[in-house]
């Protein structure tokens, strides 16, 4: 018998499940439609974890027991005996806190049906899954799960999309109803997981990102600069918080040098403080607040760990890009310079 399985066979396995997740989640019209994405989203975590341990020579079966079928590994083990085969820009915590809370929704669904708007929270929560699948699978396999899906969707909605930091800050839904204890015992569990994983000084952005319309992550439920207050519900932990203005000494720890030691070599190449730079002109990230932070005085600057996680999804004709176009840049600068002496 083959204990490892075809790690090929697993891995498309694992890609269709994910391409059916985002199909049938941006279908107009879907009955049961969060209940089947969480379902398929953990499934296609399952698949690529355990295509991992496969390529590595790993088992995917729990030892034989006498007179019992082979069983395979729940993603939670496969989670743990993958850990080590993780790229070291990608830790595992955030992302087992989010399949855990995940697989809390799909366990307990029966005490949602009547919860309305809590599919923002599951929003946020899939497309960070999302994310992190797509990045792990990149990093592992070199495979960019954008490559196979055609992002032209058009976005329908009758009613304004809600935000999730306004939800998870009311003590009420949408309709203005109390939140069930089913609800505020899963924003207790979130918060708990945000501060686990902020303690742990991991990223917060693979636990839960806010996303607009466009995808794009604008705000990280670890860094919000909202208090949130959820009335404790019998029998749970809370109540649920989220802290306020933090420290960039927390937020944005990294100074230049930190960065440039951090990454170390890119693409086979040494990562100078030129490369740096360069990155940094080519895509305006000293004017983003998520990447970098400037005192008022203009004398010092720092970085989040944010910035060396884009720096690292960069391929190598991005590098190469930014390289050229900063040193035209420089260049035109010098002369500028030169002319008005």
């Amino acid at each position: 018998m083959n204990y490892r399985g075809s790690y090929r066979k697993l891995l498309e396995n694992s890609k269709a499940a994910m391409m059916a997740a985002i199909e049938i989640y941006n279908k107009p019209s879907f009955q049961y439609r969060d209940e089947c994405v969480v379902i398929l989203l953990l499934n296609a975590w399952e698949l690529l974890l355990k295509a991992l341990l496969s390529r590595n020579k790993k088992s995917i079966f729990y030892a034989k027991r006498r007179k019992q079928p082979y069983r395979t590994l729940s993603w939670q083990d496969a989670l743990t005996n993958t850990k080590g085969f993780f790229p070291k820009d990608i830790t595992s915590l955030p992302i087992q806190r989010n399949l855990e809370l995940l697989g809390t929704y799909r366990d307990n669904a029966v005490h949602f049906y009547n919860a309305e708007s809590f599919g923002v929270v599951l929003y946020a929560l899939a497309q960070t899954c999302i994310k992190n699948f797509r990045d792990l699978l990149e990093k592992t396999f070199e495979i960019r799960l954008e490559d196979e899906i055609n992002w032209q969707l058009l976005p329908l909605g009758i009613r304004p999309p809600i935000d999730i930091v306004s939800y998870i800050a009311s003590d009420k839904d949408s309709g203005g109803k109390k939140k069930s204890d089913a609800v505020r015992q899963f924003l207790s569990a979130l918060a708990e997981a945000t501060a686990e994983v902020k303690s742990a000084g991991e990223d917060t952005g693979r636990l839960l990102t806010v996303f607009n319309v466009k995808l794009e992550s604008v705000k990280k439920i670890g860094d919000a600069d909202v208090i949130v207050g959820v009335k404790k519900a019998e029998g749970t932990e809370g109540p649920i918080s989220v802290i306020r203005n933090q420290d960039p000494n927390i937020t944005h720890p990294l100074r230049q040098k930190a960065v440039v030691n951090d990454i170390g070599t890119l693409h086979g190449k040494p990562f100078t403080p030129f490369v740096f730079q360069a990155i940094l002109w080519k895509y305006n990230l000293k004017q983003n607040l998520q990447y970098c932070w400037k005192a008022s005085e203009g004398v010092l600057t720092k970085y989040s760990n944010d910035v060396v996680t884009f720096i690292n999804r960069l391929t190598a004709a991005d590098i190469e890009a930014a390289l050229k176009d900063y040193k035209v840049f420089m260049r035109s600068r010098g002369k500028r310079r030169k002319s008005n002496r």
